[in-house]
C-alpha cells in the first residue's frame, strides 16, 4: 500500500511493448526503492504485456508501483510519456521534491537513486551517463571506430567552447555533456518552473535542460551517476538511438549526433556571444558529415587556442576553466535527438 505522506521521490517510466525488458529494469530499482519513491510506469501504446508483467514484478519485489496505460497519437511519443507520468506525480503525491526519469529498457546502478538525491540538495537537475548493457555490447563491433573517436573528440572541443563562451554552462567543461531521458533528475520547484517535459516524439530530454539553462537553473552533468541502457536496433522512438545505430553498422553515409553544430558557426556565434545553452539543437540538413570531423576539430582547436578575451567580443565574464588531461573514454551514446 502506498502512503502518500511518505514519498518524496518519483520515478517516471516510459514503456511501449517493454514486455521482454521491464522486469530487468525494475529488478534493477527495487532495491533502491524505499518508502520514499513511487515508480510510476507510463504504459503507453502498447500491444504486449508490459503492464502485467510490471505489476507482477512490482509485488514480487515490493516496489511502490503506479501503472497508467493510456494511448496518445504517435506525433506525441515519448514527450508525453514523460509528461503525463510527472504530472500524476505532481497531482498526487503531496510532499514531492524529487523527479527522476529512465527509460524501460535501462537499468540503473546500484545507486542511482541516492546519487541523483544527492547531487539535487545542491543543484536544479541533473543528467546522469548511459553506458550499453554489457551483454549487449557485442552487437556493436562493426561499428567505425575512427569515425567514433573522430564525434567524441568534436564533442569535447564543442562543450569547451559552451564551457567558455555560453550562458550557464560553465560547468559543462570537461563533463560527459549528456542530457539522456535514461537519467534525469529534478527538484520539484525546477521542473513546474520549466514547464516540465515537452510532448513531443523524442528529444524532450536535451530540451527540458535547454529551457532550464536559459532560465538560469543549475543544471549538472554527473559522472558519477550512471545507468545501463539496451543496444537494441529495433527502438521505439523515431529517430533516436536505435535508429543511429543500426545506420551506422549499416555502413551508411551518416552525420554526426544533432548536439555538434558546425565549427564555423559555432564561433561566429562565440564570438559576437549569441551562444545558446546546451545543448544546441543543429537542424537536420545541418549537421555535419562524420567525414568532415577532422577538419571541423582542428577549427575548433585553433580557436580555443587562443586567449578567450582575443576569441570573443564583449563576452561577460565567465569561471576560467583548465584544459583537462587527454581521456581514453570514447563516447558512443551519440543518438541525434535523444541523447542528451
Amino acid at each position: 500500500m502506498s502512503f502518500a505522506r511518505c514519498i518524496d521521490t518519483a520515478i517516471i517510466i516510459p514503456a511501449r511493448d517493454e514486455a521482454a525488458r521491464i522486469a530487468s529494469c525494475l529488478a534493477a530499482l527495487a532495491p533502491q526503492c524505499t518508502e520514499r519513491v513511487q515508480v510510476i510506469l507510463v504504459v503507453n501504446n502498447t500491444s504486449d504485456a508490459t503492464a502485467e508483467i510490471a505489476r507482477a514484478e512490482a509485488q514480487r519485489r515490493h516496489i511502490d508501483l503506479c501503472i497508467l496505460e493510456v494511448s496518445f497519437p504517435p506525433e506525441l511519443g515519448v514527450g508525453e510519456a514523460r509528461r503525463l507520468g510527472a504530472q500524476h506525480a505532481l497531482h498526487s503525491l503531496p510532499h514531492l521534491r524529487h523527479l527522476l526519469t529512465t527509460d524501460a529498457d535501462c537499468c540503473v546502478a546500484l545507486d542511482w537513486v541516492a546519487c541523483s538525491l544527492r547531487h539535487l540538495q545542491i543543484v536544479d537537475a541533473v543528467c546522469g551517463r548511459v553506458e550499453f548493457l554489457p551483454n549487449e555490447v557485442a552487437w556493436l563491433a562493426g561499428l567505425d571506430r575512427v569515425l567514433l573517436d573522430h564525434e567524441t573528440r568534436y564533442r569535447k572541443l564543442v562543450q569547451r567552447v559552451f564551457a567558455r563562451h555560453a550562458p550557464n554552462c560553465a560547468d559543462l567543461y570537461d563533463s560527459h555533456g549528456q542530457t539522456p531521458g535514461a537519467s534525469l533528475g529534478f527538484t520539484r520547484d525546477a521542473y513546474v518552473a520549466a514547464r516540465g517535459f515537452d510532448p513531443i516524439p523524442c528529444g524532450e530530454d536535451r530540451e527540458i535542460i535547454r529551457r532550464m539553462r536559459r532560465m538560469g537553473m543549475r543544471a549538472r552533468h554527473a559522472s558519477d551517476l550512471s545507468v545501463s541502457a539496451s543496444c537494441r536496433l529495433t527502438g521505439r522512438a523515431e529517430g533516436g538511438m536505435s535508429d543511429t545505430l543500426r545506420r551506422r553498422l549499416a555502413g551508411q553515409a551518416y552525420v554526426a549526433d544533432d548536439c555538434l553544430p558546425r565549427a564555423e558557426r559555432l564561433i561566429q556565434q562565440a564570438r559576437k556571444g549569441q551562444l545558446s545553452p546546451w545543448p544546441p539543437k543543429v537542424a537536420p540538413g545541418d549537421c555535419i558529415p562524420m567525414h568532415e570531423l577532422p577538419a571541423h576539430s582542428a577549427k575548433m582547436q585553433d580557436f580555443l587556442a587562443k586567449p578567450a578575451a582575443a576569441s570573443t567580443a564583449a563576452l561577460p565574464p565567465q569561471s576560467a576553466a583548465q584544459s583537462p588531461a587527454p581521456s581514453g573514454q570514447q563516447t558512443i551514446y551519440a543518438a541525434p535527438a535523444t541523447d542528451g
